[in-house]
């Protein structure tokens, strides 16, 4: 999907007070653990499609998204290491698992992993511009910092909704609506901290009612399978190229070498 990234930072002098940690954990928590599991399984041991399957679509897709994933896990943690914001840390690791979920995929497809294993790198050019041009955005302050974040996951949920819709794998659509899940929890974790410094954050990507509803579904509790099929993009990626091994810090080689899979990997 080609989206293009307008981000204004917007300085704010203000105290801060802190929101729920408890709340955000079990969110972000909770919300990794569904990227891993379908109805209380392992995401790979449920896989039943074959790599005669995919359209170049999904292959595209796919490797897209691996390194996207990435890209959202390391400028976390490039911002946490900033500024010890626990939210970056913990949506960090979040990262990681989606990040596993669609190497999963990939493994299971006999696919190349298309990822550098350095943490900031990728071969996808647009996604190196974009993680150099965030990181910079962010470096401003912890709030444009934050903001970034929202930014990232307004992004993951646009490209997410509209390879959905390509799709009509039924291990890729399981996945993906699972990391979509995954960043309504994002989305709402990095907007509650931009609301406990006195911060109102207005959606960059997403329609304003849809990124409401988006918040407020959050909120109910029943995030899972909304808005999967309402997505506005289209695909983005290169295709299934590039080497490396694909990791960052604690990210587990399990699936490339025939191991347990996604869902034995703890969270960090």
């Amino acid at each position: 999907m080609k989206t293009t990234f307008v981000f204004t930072a917007v300085i704010f002098a203000v105290a801060f007070t802190s929101c729920s940690d408890d709340v955000l954990d079990e969110t972000i928590s909770f919300a990794a653990e569904k990227s891993l599991t379908i109805d209380g399984e392992c995401a790979d041991s449920s896989f039943t499609s074959t790599v005669d399957d995919l359209s170049d679509v999904d292959i595209a897709g796919l490797s897209f998204m691996r390194e996207e994933e990435l890209l959202a896990h390391d400028v976390y943690v490039y911002f946490f290491e900033k500024y010890g914001t626990t939210v970056f840390s913990r949506i960090a690791n979040s990262e990681s698992k989606h990040a596993e979920s669609v190497l999963a995929l990939l493994t299971y497809f006999g696919m190349e992993d298309p990822t550098t294993g350095i943490a900031g790198s990728y071969n996808n050019a647009e996604l190196q511009s974009l993680y150099n041009e965030l990181t910079v955005a962010g470096d401003e302050s912890v709030e444009a910092a934050l903001a970034v974040g929202a930014l990232i996951e307004e992004t993951d949920i646009i490209d997410l909704q509209g390879l959905i819709e390509e799709t009509t794998n039924i291990d890729i659509e399981m996945v993906y609506e699972n990391l979509l899940y995954g960043s309504f929890n994002h989305l709402k974790a990095f907007t509650n901290s931009l609301s406990a410094l006195a911060v109102e954050y207005s959606p960059q990507l997403l329609p304003v009612e849809q990124y409401e509803e988006i918040l407020a579904t959050v909120s109910a509790g029943n995030g899972n399978n909304q808005y999967q099929n309402g997505g506005n993009g289209q695909q983005r990626g290169e295709g299934s190229k590039g080497q490396g091994n694909g990791h960052r810090g604690d990210q587990s080689q399990k699936q490339q070498n025939g191991g347990d899979g996604v869902c034995n990997t703890t969270e960090g």
